[in-house]
C-alpha cells in the first residue's frame, strides 16, 4: 500500500477531528480505546506522521466502524457510492452479533421495513 497518499489526505485528519468530536473523545479518549499511544493520535492531528494499517484497524475497532470504510477515508481504498458505504456499514454492524437469535432478529426487522416501505408505497 502507498501510504504517501494519507500523508496528503487532508480528510483522514478532518475526519478523525470529527469523529472524536461527536463522541466528545479527547486524544487520550481516542488513544485508550484504540489501545494506541496518545503521541500517535497526536502526531496523526497535527500531521507530523501517517497512520499505518495497523493503526487505522485500531482506530476503526475503537469507532466501531468498518476498516474499509477509514481506508477509504485515509485515501488507501477507492471511494465508493453512498449506498456501498451504506451496505458495507450494515455488513460490519451485522458481522458483530454474534448470538445466532440476535443476528435472526436482525434480519426480520430489515425484512420489516422492507414491508413497511412496501405497504406504503401501495397507500399512495
Amino acid at each position: 500500500m502507498n501510504m504517501t497518499a494519507v500523508g496528503k489526505n487532508h480528510k483522514f485528519k478532518e475526519w478523525l477531528l470529527e469523529e472524536m468530536g461527536k463522541r466528545e473523545w479527547s486524544q487520550a479518549d481516542l488513544a485508550r480505546y484504540a489501545d494506541l499511544n496518545r503521541a500517535v493520535i497526536n502526531k496523526l492531528l497535527n500531521g507530523q506522521s501517517t497512520p499505518s494499517p495497523a493503526t487505522l484497524r485500531s482506530i476503526a475497532r475503537a469507532f466501531k466502524t468498518p476498516v474499509e470504510r477509514i481506508y477509504r477515508i485515509a485515501g488507501l481504498l477507492p471511494e465508493v457510492t453512498e449506498s456501498e458505504g451504506f451496505i458495507e456499514e450494515i455488513i460490519h454492524h451485522v458481522n458483530q452479533i454474534q448470538n445466532p437469535k440476535r443476528k435472526s432478529t436482525a434480519l426480520l426487522l430489515i425484512k420489516a421495513l422492507i414491508v413497511e416501505e412496501e405497504e406504503e408505497k401501495n397507500r399512495k
